[in-house]
């Protein structure tokens, strides 16, 4: 009893870190998803190991963690999101411009609108990595995020095994 009382008040909280994350009961979940995410950019060849470059500014890394519950409030997704800390770059140094794609609430329930008026079918979709989709023409250099080394490559590099 005690440990299900312990499981449903981690799920009120988020974890905040990495090591958070990896001390809680949901640990195993959480490697899985930070596996999930590291295979998304080995699956884009986006980076490649490195050493440090004398004249580059290295960005750091954060690991941002997310429950996405169901409609009945159970854990449906235990998502892993890497995030750099690109507030430490200086523009036209390390980046020439930051472009965000955004939409406005009214322009959403606009379309809802629309789409109850046509009987349009509606599908909602969560783009893994959506992101990770953007031209860059400068060279970033990051470091590695916390836990990249617990996750053993067993199947080359095409995937990560964080259990």
């Amino acid at each position: 009893m005690g440990d299900e009382i312990a499981h449903t008040m981690s799920l009120e909280h988020d974890p905040v870190s990495y090591n958070n994350a990896i001390a809680c009961l949901d640990a195993k979940f959480w490697k899985r998803a930070m596996a999930e995410e590291l295979e998304e950019f080995v699956r884009k060849e986006l980076f490649m190991k490195v050493g440090k470059p004398k004249d580059h500014c290295i960005i750091g890394c954060k690991w941002i963690f997310k429950h996405k519950l169901g409609p009945n409030g159970q854990v449906e997704c235990y998502k892993a999101c890497l995030v750099a800390q690109g507030f430490s770059q200086v523009k036209d140094i390390d980046y020439n411009e930051t472009y965000a794609p955004i939409t406005c609430h009214s322009t959403i329930w606009t379309l809802l609108v629309l789409a109850a008026r046509h009987q349009w079918h509606i599908h909602q979709m969560d783009a893994k990595a959506a992101f990770l989709n953007g031209d860059l023409s400068e060279e970033i250099y990051m470091k590695t995020p916390s836990g990249s080394d617990t996750c053993n490559s067993e199947r080359g590099k095409r995937e990560f095994n964080c259990d």
